[in-house]
């Protein structure tokens, strides 16, 4: 292949820049440090190989090239898409050197094509199996060298010497030595295996009687729970069923009993004020129930169950705040995680959630997009040229025309017939003038002959000697002789007769010649003897007509192709109209796009950045959410923390806050209070001498009551407050036996039956509340001590279960013999299968061996003709049976080694050696461009003209560049190239390339 072109759309310092080498001359590219040398050098090994991984950022460019069949292609690599296309714009995805050059890579290309001045160190590379394969073993050699790799490598997976070593007899042999570990420590399960079942057994007794006494407490809890959730309702029945009571007894009551209870109320208002003023002294010394002094005892079992769950609370409370933490955090995140992002470039805002984006229309409309942009820009490379007329081709106003010119020949050619007659006609007259003139004639002689002849007939008939036939005679004669004598006397005076036509035709060819000589443009000949220099002005100006025509004719070719041009020219804007109206459609649908989905605005390209930074910001939203479901759950359990610290502040009607230092400060009070009231039970019983006191003056209070007895007795009162209960209940006998029965429905439905309903009545009438209340507490206590020890006697029973479940069960020892076998077995076969690949890999050396032997006379005689080439016959070149070691042998027949070799002649030499290499590759494969990279470093002035000489004609048939950074070298070449009339050179500053001349 040879490359046509190289478009460097954007690639390092170059940037829409572009070359054509030539196919048929060495290129040589000079450039200076920072000129764009190296990345030319790259450009062209990337469009042949590819990017190397991670360095297609920002590379755009596309290479064409012809092959060896003739056919024409464009290689294609836009960062990390690449296709290469045919003439017919066919697309073509496959790499090109797996496609045509039989698997040449990039590395092999760079050591025998690519040269640069480290390369030619020596012969080292024909030592290295790849080289070797590709260019000593062509024509299916290369296969025994892939094969002799593919051996190594498989040998290489088998076994690797490294102690550290992964592969798999490696591998094995670990497995194997820790299989013989296993079975080691298999073998002291059994004596744990009795140990379990021992502690198995004393276990499942001690949950049994465990559970059983639980069951029994949870008995008899559950019982004393039904008898103390029932008081109430039985208090309830009791003041209802005592009213009832009251009613009942109640037979006959007078209409005015309650005038006279109240006349005795008013007596014993007077005994009631002097029972005041004892109460003062009562009150002084108030005593305190329990109730005052502990006003929450309804919820001391909450807050000790809340006491002994602040640990958690403040846990809990410590995990929202860490968790507040992490999402202020994971915000700060978000926030700022758009400015880590290419394509965003902006903080991300928390209030706009990521929508859900259809990827697959993006990829529809980003390769839409790319297809118009692709259609524009084979557009652009499809732009006719209009060319445009040079000043050398712009014509004065025209003078003559086909006519005129003709009329002019005409002209010509008449004056130089003219002339030409004239000429012959002044011969003529000169030739006439000087003959004698003629007096006498032959013609005068015969007239005169026949004038006698007639007058002789006259007379014979006149004398009668003839008859008419004499007359008639004599008339012949006569006619003879007057005929003889025209002729005589035209005889006598033709030359004054001739020379007179002569002078009239003279005159006549004169007045014509004067004639046309008029309307001739330009000098007219007056004689014969100007007609050579009229000739020579003749050719000239027809010469010059002729290239004026031709000029004129080639001007209006011109113009027709270029108004052609223009036309194709018109037609191509018009496409490109159309294509770019199609392209700003998709670009707008692509836009929409972006701004439906709330993306940046960003190229097409990009596609595949945009869907994975925005899938960065998706999982980064996703994470938010997250942390917001765990900080919901934890704000729940807070919530149900305080709600069960609300209830308790709330009972207790202290302000405490709600939290756990708050509840571990009403715990605290609560202890206070209780040693509190213990403190004030010794004063309530002072104050019970005080109401002693008090009894003495309800003595007096009794001898009213005696007075009450009468209205007492009458509804079967004992005291006044019976009175009035009795009174009461007897106004609202049908409403109380209503209550009644409701609060026996209502025991009922508590006890669950009638027969329930009598154990639980009596039961409560017989019962004590502060007992029970005390055993429940005690009971409830010791539940949970007892449910608690049960289910870690039940964990551990688990665990014991399932070890004994596992070792019963754990067929270890068989599978460790197993595995050990069947590891035993893998190693030998392993070993067995490398110990064939080893002996293969011995059998493939040789016979590659052999094969080469074969292959290197060829590469060596080309490298040896290439090597007198540049040395001027000077050098020839050997290779040694080794097929490694190389040496030279002079003119004087004086061998040298490589050890002695000047540094110039090792470069030519190993130059040779790539140089035949590379054609031998081109022979049998594909011809691949050469390139050459300040190769004359170590080169005198001489050497290098030899070596130019050589590549300037090697140039002509294979495809070469020659790289340099000297300028020296570059007028060398320059002046090779004029002695061998070849070469292309070229420029490069700054990334741009310019052809300097050849």
């Amino acid at each position: 292949m040879k490359i046509t072109d190289l478009q460097l759309q954007q690639y390092g310092i170059y940037h829409d820049a572009s070359w054509q080498p030539s196919q048929t001359s060495l290129n040589i590219v000079m450039g200076e440090n920072e000129s764009g040398k190296t990345t030319m050098l790259r450009f062209i090994r990337d469009m042949l190989f590819g990017y190397g991984r991670g360095k297609w950022q920002g590379r755009k460019g596309n290479m064409g090239f012809v092959r060896s069949d003739g056919q024409f292609y464009r290689v294609f690599r836009n960062e990390k898409e690449q296709w290469f296309e045919n003439a017919n714009h066919v697309k073509f995805t496959e790499d090109l050197p797996a496609a045509w050059w039989h698997g040449l890579n990039r590395s092999i290309y760079e050591k025998i094509f690519a040269v640069g001045l480290e390369d030619l160190q020596g012969a080292s590379f024909l030592a290295n199996d790849t080289v070797r394969s590709r260019f000593f073993m062509l024509q299916g050699g290369d296969k025994l060298a892939n094969a002799k790799a593919e051996l190594e490598e498989a040998m290489g997976k088998l076994f690797t010497s490294s102690a550290q070593g992964k592969r798999k007899i490696n591998q094995l042999a670990s497995d194997l030595e820790e299989a013989e570990k296993e079975l080691d420590g298999l073998s002291r399960q059994e004596k744990d295996f009795s140990d379990l079942q021992h502690r198995q057994e004393e276990m499942k007794k001690e949950i049994a009687d465990l559970q059983l006494k639980l069951d029994k407490d949870n008995e008899e809890n559950s019982r004393l729970e039904k008898r103390l959730g029932a008081w109430k309702y039985y208090q309830q029945a009791v003041s209802v069923k005592h009213q009832l009571d009251l009613s009942s007894q109640v037979t006959m009551f007078p209409s005015n009993g309650k005038e006279q209870w109240n006349q005795l109320m008013n007596r014993m208002k007077v005994i009631h004020d002097q029972k005041e003023s004892l109460q003062e002294k009562l009150d002084a010394y108030k005593p305190v129930k329990k109730e005052e002094i502990i006003p929450w005892m309804g919820v001391e079992n909450e807050l000790e169950k809340l006491y002994v769950d602040l640990g958690q609370w403040r846990q809990t409370m410590a995990d929202a705040e860490e968790m507040e933490k992490e999402k202020s955090d994971w915000r700060i995140d978000f926030v700022n995680l758009g400015y880590s992002l290419p394509l965003w470039d902006h903080a991300l805002s928390l209030d706009k959630p990521c929508v859900n984006v259809d990827w697959e229309e993006g990829r529809r409309l980003s390769k839409s997009l790319g297809v118009r942009n692709n259609e524009l820009h084979f557009w652009e490379q499809r732009e006719p040229e209009v060319e445009k007329l040079s000043d050398d081709m712009e014509l004065p106003e025209k003078e003559e025309s086909e006519s005129d010119w003709q009329n002019i020949e005409s002209m010509a050619s008449e004056l130089e017939q003219v002339l030409h007659e004239e000429a012959d006609v002044q011969s003529e007259m000169d030739s006439i003038s000087a003959t004698e003139d003629k007096k006498l004639t032959p013609w005068l002689w015969l007239s005169m002959a026949f004038v006698l002849m007639a007058a002789g007939s006259i007379a014979a008939f006149y004398m009668a000697k003839a008859g008419i036939m004499s007359m008639y005679g004599a008339g012949g004669a006569a006619v003879l002789a007057v005929l003889f004598f025209y002729l005589h006397s035209h005889v006598i005076h033709k030359k004054g007769n001739t020379l007179e036509k002569l002078a009239l035709r003279k005159e006549e060819l004169e007045t014509q010649r004067e004639k046309v000589s008029e309307k001739f443009p330009g000098q007219a000949p007056k004689t014969v003897d100007e007609l050579k220099a009229f000739h020579n002005l003749m050719q000239e100006k027809r010469s010059g007509f002729y290239k004026d025509q031709a000029k004129r004719q080639a001007v209006s070719w011109k113009k027709e192709t270029i108004r052609k041009q223009m036309q194709q020219h018109k037609n191509w804007e018009e496409e490109g109209e159309i294509l770019t109206e199609k392209r700003n459609k998709a670009e707008k649908a692509w836009n929409d796009w972006l701004k439906r989905n709330s993306l940046p605005k960003t190229g097409a390209e990009n596609l595949s950045a945009l869907q994975e930074q925005w899938q960065k910001i998706y999982s980064a939203e996703g994470k938010g959410k997250i942390l917001d479901f765990r900080l919901e759950q934890i704000d729940a359990k807070l919530d149900a923390f305080a709600a069960r610290a609300q209830s308790i502040i709330k009972a207790t009607g202290l302000p405490y806050a709600v939290s756990p230092d708050g509840i571990a400060d009403i715990y605290e009070e609560n202890h206070r209070r209780s040693l509190e009231w213990e403190a004030l039970q010794e004063k309530n019983k002072q104050h019970e001498a005080y109401e002693r006191e008090m009894d003495k003056l309800d003595e007096g209070w009794a001898s009213c009551q005696r007075e009450m007895d009468t209205l007492l007795n009458l509804v079967q009162a004992k005291n006044a407050e019976e009175f009035a209960e009795k009174v009461n209940a007897h106004e609202h006998h049908d409403q109380i036996a209503k209550e009644w029965e409701r609060v026996k429905q209502d025991l009922r439905m508590y006890a669950g039956g009638e027969e329930e309903f009598e154990a639980l009545w009596h039961a409560l009438e017989t019962g004590q509340y502060d007992q029970w209340m005390e055993t429940h507490n005690t009971l409830s206590r010791r539940i949970e001590e007892e449910s608690a020890k049960l289910g870690e006697l039940q964990r551990s029973q688990g665990a014991i279960d399932n070890e004994i479940f596992r070792l019963a069960g754990d067929d270890s020892m068989t599978s460790a013999l197993q595995k050990k076998e069947k590891i035993e077995a893998e190693l030998k076969s392993a070993l067995e299968e490398w110990l064939t690949l080893m002996y293969t890999e011995e059998l493939l050396t040789r016979a590659q061996t052999i094969y080469e032997s074969g292959r290197q006379p060829q590469i060596m005689k080309m490298a040896n003709e290439f090597l007198k080439d540049m040395t001027m016959g000077k050098y020839s070149l050997h290779m040694a049976d080794n097929g490694k070691d190389i040496f030279i042998e002079d003119s004087t027949h004086a061998v040298k080694n490589e050890k002695i070799w000047s540094s110039g002649t090792g470069d030519q030499v190993f130059l040779a050696i790539r140089l035949a290499m590379a054609l031998s590759f081109g022979e049998q494969i594909e011809p691949l461009p050469i390139v050459l990279d300040d190769i004359f470093v170590r080169f005198d002035e001489k050497r290098q003209r030899e070596t130019l000489r050589f590549l300037m004609e090697l140039g002509k048939k294979q495809q070469i560049f020659l790289f340099t950074c000297h300028e020296r070298t570059m007028h060398i070449a320059e002046e090779v190239g004029y002695e061998k009339g070849t070469g292309e050179f070229i420029h490069l500053s700054a990334g741009q390339i310019e052809q300097v001349g050849s």
